[in-house]
């Protein structure tokens, strides 16, 4: 699958004071030589997303781009379940979800409701205040098109704010977001067919690509537990390890690999969550929360006993029907919970997150931009450019790479799937 790259050219520079010890693997052109393309070509790409797409998912995920300048770390096509487990019902879909991450690890929420088309405001602003109540989101933009200035005032006494189409450009320029610009991650045709492609996959089975998938958006929102969430997804990337290694298409290895930077996202927006949850906690109380974190989850350690408990009886009464060897029931091994083995390295790995909050607030919005424009499309990254989006880019350069080795430590995924990895 060809990956389309940038396609706007940059028109100011910002100098970055850039270590020697990085210069390896950071561009050393201007951002103007890498970036720099010509009009017709930008007319052309521009026109083809505009044909291909249709208008609902266009608006998406110009509010998705929209989102992100804003500084929000976004999500389109999230599936809200009434439970993470079976049997559940689906709520709603959210179509653009976004979080900001503060320097204290707190978060706020934003969810866009995205109308190209004809809809009812007085039933959707009522139905939407609903369902913020179940979902627990801090703010909802309803983005439409035609709204009366009466019903606009009405949503808004709601904390609804209703986005006239028309308006969406006008903020575009407020936060520097140029029409034309569709990179990679905020891109409608790469982000769909990535997903499509990932899915259809069959080697060696298509089970595990379409779990991955559904979890990625749907069953990670729904689970309320973050230590959960980080087990979940930590065995979702010992999956992809395995199999990015197969004999594949180059295609379904891309797609794999957007997987895999999805879900590098979605772990550490988990464990940047626990780490709200414990850092006014003592070092030793934080260890301890941790431990049982990972060993029981959203359940309580009682709880988890009284289960275990029960099921050894279970085990060694159902083993009396069958033996009579009353020594071979007795030394019947108990089932126990075991800590993960990759438990001491998820808590050095947290102990220097809360050691170093400004080094990490902006990460989730770092790693969204940087492993799909440039792992995914296999380039080297450009601090210049980064530099135009984030106040510290080589902070934040130091910071993914960090999260990247305990990543690669804990699932067994190869270096080379990151950039900033494969030439160390």
């Amino acid at each position: 699958m060809r990956i389309i790259k940038r396609s706007i050219a940059v028109n100011k520079k910002k100098k970055n004071n850039i270590d020697h010890n990085q210069m390896s693997f950071l561009e050393e052109k201007s951002i103007t030589e890498k970036l720099a393309v010509s009009e017709s070509k930008l007319d052309v790409q521009k026109k083809n997303i505009n044909k291909t797409v249709p208008k609902g998912e266009l608006l998406e995920y110009r509010i998705k781009r929209l989102l992100f300048f804003m500084g929000y770390f976004p999500k389109t096509n999230i599936i809200v379940q009434t439970s993470p487990d079976e049997p559940n019902d689906i709520v709603t879909d959210l179509d653009v979800y976004g979080i900001y991450l503060h320097s204290d690890f707190s978060i706020k929420t934003i969810w866009a409701d995205c109308k190209s088309g004809a809809a009812q405001e007085i039933n959707r602003i009522a139905w939407l205040n609903g369902i913020k109540e179940h979902i627990k989101v801090d703010d909802i933009l309803f983005v439409k098109g035609g709204t009366k200035l009466s019903t606009k005032i009405y949503a808004s006494r709601k904390n609804i704010q209703i986005v006239d189409l028309s308006t969406i450009a006008e903020m575009q320029k407020r936060f520097g977001v140029e029409e034309e610009d569709w990179r990679i991650p905020w891109n409608p045709v790469i982000q769909s067919q990535n997903l499509k492609i990932f899915k259809s996959i069959t080697t060696p089975n298509n089970i595990t690509y379409k779990k991955i998938a559904k979890f990625i958006h749907t069953h990670y929102w729904a689970q309320e537990d973050n230590y959960t969430r980080c087990k979940q997804t930590i065995t979702a990337l010992r999956d992809l390890a395995v199999v990015v290694e197969l004999p594949l298409k180059e295609e379904q290895k891309i797609s794999i690999k957007w997987a895999i930077y999805q879900l590098c996202g979605m772990l550490t927006l988990a464990m940047l969550q626990i780490c709200r949850q414990i850092q006014y906690f003592p070092d030793k109380d934080k260890e301890e929360l941790i431990n049982l974190g990972l060993l029981y989850g959203k359940n309580s350690k009682a709880k988890i006993e009284d289960i275990l408990k029960i099921t050894n009886n279970i085990a060694k009464k159902t083993l009396c029907n069958y033996c009579v060897d009353a020594k071979l029931v007795a030394d019947l091994p108990e089932i126990k919970l075991h800590q993960p083995d990759y438990t001491e390295a998820f808590l050095n790995m947290v102990f220097r997150i809360i050691s170093q909050p400004l080094s990490y607030q902006d990460i989730l919005r770092f790693m969204e931009f940087a492993l799909f424009q440039y792992d995914l499309n296999k380039e080297k990254y450009c601090v210049e450019e980064l530099g135009e989006i984030f106040i510290n880019p080589n902070e934040l350069i130091k910071s993914e790479k960090t999260l990247l080795h305990f990543i690669c430590h804990v699932t067994g995924i190869s270096k080379d799937i990151f950039i900033l990895l494969s030439e160390e």
